[in-house]
């Protein structure tokens, strides 16, 4: 079984949110949609606008709807996420 690979994608955008019926992730180039249907985790940072959101959200893949839609990452993501993310030096 192959290992689940991070992705980090710098043109995503989430387009809705909550329960908007048409809510879905734009931007995603071919080799990231191709990620996701394959189970690996696609994910993108955005500016949260509410105390519970991580400021990281998940790319996932459902065929009944619109494809590409978005979630917050679970702990062990967020971490993983977070461990890839390069340290950025104080001004």
């Amino acid at each position: 079984m192959n290992a689940t690979r991070f992705l980090e994608s710098k043109t995503a955008k989430k387009r809705g949110w909550g329960r908007m019926p048409y809510r879905y992730v734009s931007g995603l180039i071919a080799e990231e949609r191709q990620a996701v249907k394959d189970g690996h985790v696609v994910w993108f940072s955005f500016e949260p606008w509410h105390h519970a959101q991580s400021g990281y959200k998940v790319v996932t893949y459902w065929e009944g709807g619109p494809q590409f839609d978005s979630r917050e990452p679970s702990a062990a993501e967020l971490a993983e996420i977070k461990a890839t993310q390069e340290v950025k030096p104080c001004k």
